[in-house]
């Protein structure tokens, strides 16, 4: 049996991941080709991602040689990429086991994208595919490199341009149309996505997750305190933290009569993979990571992404036409498919987004904050260091100084007001 070689950065960061061994990635090879006569002859480990670019697990990149022996040149050594997302078990930290996040993004991978990707008659990759996965001693998944196919990663720190917020959110209106109709076809398969990130048992008032959302409350009152002319809006957010918790299960809450679809929940920039021509012309986008993902109104992932991941420019000026755009290709989506799912208005898919906008400015104080940092902030950030208080209580305060989270926050906390989100 071959052993695994580890690159030096991987060894000086942190100890191998041994529940990553070779009956795991000979699993893999074998799912992967779709045959059990191929030979490891090699594998490679190193590290995924940048430090602070993945909070709630831990990214390994693989490279596996191998041999097939039923090729007519058996000798030819072949490879394999992959890349691997272990969730490390932390005390202290409900809300992965609460969310049952492994379950949720394996259900997702193996059942439920391929299925709605043969209702799209494969012309479209809601993601990469999932060739094995372990539950013991860590949660373990292993993808395939999309990197291979030449997806890339976006800006998080500065955000989407115009053209590649149209691609995401066709895309993603092509993910929510499918799943609509993939509902009607197996009405029990969306059982499974009832919780989400705000869902009452993961904020629990002494867990990890609501302590970490209530500090970042106080530091954007404390920030909107300092500045002149929004004496008001500070006012609203005081009274709005008096309840926060009930203001935030009530923000992702199913409503009656709402359009509902699977919510991919976590819909930001580094969830989002960009392919580009020799011209570098963004040509398509496919998402990752769907352990967040939530049976809901669309307005959920719509108000998300919007103030998370947008150039505030256009986040400013374009909003109207990015959900127009999302409509237009749900509304063909729904039509092609033709399955007899009521096709929602321009109007009410605009009731969806402002229903939700409570949910908007959860994404803009509780996870735009993280998101935004300059990278050079954030190789501490993970989940075992943001679980001590002391360490969440700093790392929040220097998120807030961030010049581009004051400025974006300036223009979207008036917008909420006039939504009514302090209202409640």
């Amino acid at each position: 049996m071959c052993s695994i070689e580890y690159d030096q950065q991987l060894m000086e960061d942190s100890p191998p991941p041994k529940h990553l061994d070779v009956p795991f990635f000979e699993e893999a090879l074998e799912t992967a080709l779709r045959t059990s006569r191929a030979q490891i002859v090699g594998i490679h480990c190193g590290i995924g991602s940048c430090n602070g670019d993945n909070y709630c697990s831990k990214i390994y990149r693989v490279r596996i040689n191998y041999k097939r022996q039923d090729d007519e040149s058996p000798q030819k050594e072949q490879q394999l990429a992959l890349i691997v997302k272990s969730i490390p078990r932390i005390d202290n930290v409900e809300f992965i086991e609460d969310l049952q996040v492994y379950l949720k993004e394996k259900c997702t991978y193996f059942e439920v994208l391929p299925r709605l990707e043969l209702l799209m008659q494969c012309k479209v990759r809601f993601g990469p595919k999932l060739y094995q996965c372990i539950r013991l001693p860590e949660n373990a998944l292993a993808f395939e490199d999309l990197g291979q196919l030449g997806y890339v990663m976006g800006s998080r720190e500065a955000g989407l341009d115009e053209e590649h917020c149209r691609l995401v959110l066709e895309r993603l209106a092509e993910f929510h149309a499918s799943s609509m109709v993939l509902a009607i076809l197996d009405p029990k398969i969306m059982e499974a996505y009832g919780d989400g990130m705000l869902s009452p048992k993961c904020l629990q008032e002494d867990r990890m997750l609501m302590r970490f959302f209530a500090g970042h409350g106080q530091q954007l009152h404390k920030l909107v305190s300092r500045w002149p002319g929004y004496e008001r809006i500070a006012e609203k957010i005081e009274k709005y933290l008096v309840q926060q918790r009930e203001h935030l299960v009530r923000s992702q809450a199913v409503m009656d009569k709402e359009i509902r679809v699977l919510n991919h929940g976590d819909m930001w920039v580094n969830n989002i993979l960009f392919k580009y021509d020799g011209k570098k012309q963004v040509q398509n986008a496919i998402f990752i990571d769907y352990q967040m993902s939530v049976w809901g109104s669309p307005g959920l992932d719509l108000n998300y992404f919007f103030y998370t991941s947008l150039e505030l420019d256009v986040l400013k000026h374009k909003r109207p036409q990015l959900l127009r755009c999302y409509h237009n290709r749900m509304t063909a989506t729904l039509r092609r498919l033709d399955m007899g799912v009521p096709v929602p208005s321009y109007e009410q898919l605009l009731a969806e987004v402002h229903r939700r906008e409570a949910f908007g400015f959860f994404a803009s104080y509780g996870i735009l904050p993280i998101v935004s940092q300059d990278k050079a902030q954030t190789s501490d950030n993970n989940l075992e260091n943001l679980s001590d208080e002391n360490f969440a209580k700093q790392k929040a305060e220097q998120m807030f100084n961030s010049d581009r989270l004051g400025e974006i926050l300036r223009f979207t906390l008036p917008h909420f007001e006039r939504a009514g989100v302090f209202d409640i």
